[in-house]
């Protein structure tokens, strides 16, 4: 099977992570995990993310701007790599040759973890896209697919809400870089700080943004008792050893 390496690594090189994020447009991954990754990337975790598209198809912005800001998100971020797979924007697919492109980038990174977004969705690229990298989840892990690369087993596959409010598996307490959160969002500007929209446009959707980022992580963690959080939704059931994590308290 000949290898279809047509991605681009826009910041970083493509090394080892431990935690994989993708999504379909740029600024996808900060809204529904940005916090998280911020938590975790100053808690020493190397983090690793993947647009699918440029988000040239966008309302605000266009392609070329769109790339300049996930890249300073990405700094922001302290991620070791953002690749982007130029996967045409409205036309993301789950295809053999998509499929290859990203095993090649799962490989490479090896990641323990891998985020993306819930696939169901409106929007035909959030559907495909978490398809997408369903398929390549599993095939990664496959010896005989691709033999050119190594095997990659990645250990979980999780699914970050952007906007669903369907029960989680669990929260994660962003409480502490909450407010860090949105200045690294910040770095879209065409899409949260300066949108130029068409005279006339309707939004089919929400038209705010970062209030409504705002106000899900606040409704999040008030379920969790903490002051603001995100939602995951693990593909498969979470084994836990420790249960002091959960409970609260140290019983040492």
């Amino acid at each position: 099977m000949a290898r279809a390496h047509n991605f681009q690594i826009l910041q970083g090189s493509l090394e080892p992570v431990d935690i994989l994020a993708i999504g379909p447009h740029p600024d996808d991954i900060e809204i529904g995990a940005g916090g998280s990754l911020l938590l975790w990337s100053r808690s020493g975790y190397r983090i690793g993310l993947v647009d699918l598209t440029r988000g040239e198809l966008g309302t605000k912005g266009d392609g070329e701007t769109r790339i300049k800001e996930s890249i300073e998100a990405a700094i922001r971020l302290e991620a070791t790599f953002r690749a982007n797979l130029c996967l045409p924007d409205g036309g993301v697919s789950d295809s053999p040759d998509n499929r290859l492109m990203l095993v090649e980038v799962l490989r490479g990174a090896c990641p323990d973890w891998v985020l993306c977004n819930l696939e169901e969705a409106r929007h035909p690229d959030h559907r495909e896209g978490a398809r997408l990298v369903q398929s390549a989840f599993f095939l990664s892990r496959l010896a005989r697919y691709c033999t050119e690369i190594p095997p990659h087993s990645p250990g979980k596959l999780l699914y970050y809400l952007i906007h669903e409010q369907v029960p989680p598996t669990f929260l994660v307490d962003i409480s502490p870089v909450f407010e860090d959160k949105f200045r690294m969002m910040g770095a879209y500007e065409s899409q949260f700080h300066n949108p130029r929209l068409p005279e006339g446009y309707r939004h089919t959707g929400l038209s705010d943004y970062l209030r409504n980022v705002r106000s899900l992580g606040e409704s999040w963690g008030a379920q969790g008792g903490v002051a603001a959080a995100e939602a995951f939704i693990a593909a498969s059931p979470v084994v836990v050893t420790d249960i002091s994590q959960w409970v609260g308290r140290d019983h040492k």
